[in-house]
């Protein structure tokens, strides 16, 4: 599988979960080619969406998602728009009887991208959903997987008026502080040194993923596929047919 990455100082990307268990060449003649326009009235551009499939490979697929916007230009009679594209990688893995989708973008812009294509897919969203992990699950890949802690997130807090719990610093997980939030909240981000990969990577329970250190994309691919979508368990198969009746 030949991919190019470029080298960049922070890297961010999302994982949702593909509730379809179509094949992937089924989803590659889908999102093959796709174009579509828009027109911005008050700049009076026209705005592109296009999608090209690279290749299918290994049992992933790998795409770039065009998507043009406006952006205003300072020039001496005042701010002129103009039409600026991005280009934003996707990959589509099938693993363990579930389909997942990466998409390496911050979170808003992803979640945009992931709603698009299950629009394309499914012909409407919400069949492309969040990858949520479970708190537990999340919790154990932390203490046994990840090490020199910077940052810590709690969430669903039972303090009255308190949303969120935050912890700043350096070891973190053996401080009281983080077992004391752990009786009043759920573990929901971490920014931690990764050990597999001697990286400074945020993972949250819905799977947003953030390099800091620098890195390259593939690094973020290989981490997300590596480490994040094994936290997920297997699809349950079937019951059978004589539990049914």
């Amino acid at each position: 599988m030949s991919i190019t990455f470029s080298l960049l100082k922070m890297i961010a990307g999302k994982l949702f979960k593909v509730l379809s268990d179509d094949p992937l060449e089924m989803f590659g003649e889908k999102l093959q080619g796709f174009r579509n326009s828009t027109e911005d009235t008050e700049a009076g551009l026209s705005l592109k969406t296009e999608i090209e499939v690279r290749e299918i490979k290994d049992g992933t697929l790998i795409g770039d998602f065009y998507r043009d916007n406006i952006v205003y230009l300072g020039l001496k009679e005042g701010k002129k728009p103009a039409v600026s594209t991005s280009k934003i990688s996707f990959f589509i893995r099938s693993l363990v009887g579930q389909t997942f989708l990466l998409i390496l973008a911050k979170k808003r812009i992803a979640n945009e991208i992931a709603n698009t294509l299950s629009k394309i897919l499914f012909m409407k969203p919400g069949t492309i959903v969040e990858a949520r992990i479970d708190p537990e699950a999340f919790l154990e890949y932390y203490r046994r997987s990840l090490e020199e802690t910077r940052v810590a997130f709690f969430d669903q807090v039972d303090i009255p008026s308190v949303n969120v719990l935050a912890l700043y610093g350096e070891g973190l997980s053996d401080t009281e502080l983080f077992k004391e939030y752990q009786t009043h909240g759920l573990l929901w981000y971490i920014v931690v040194k990764v050990r597999s990969a001697n990286q400074i990577i945020g993972l949250t329970r819905n799977s947003v993923i953030t390099i800091f250190s620098q890195g390259t994309q593939e690094d973020i691919v290989k981490y997300a596929f590596n480490e994040v979508i094994p936290l997920f368990k297997p699809a349950s198969p079937p019951p059978p047919a004589d539990i049914l009746r």
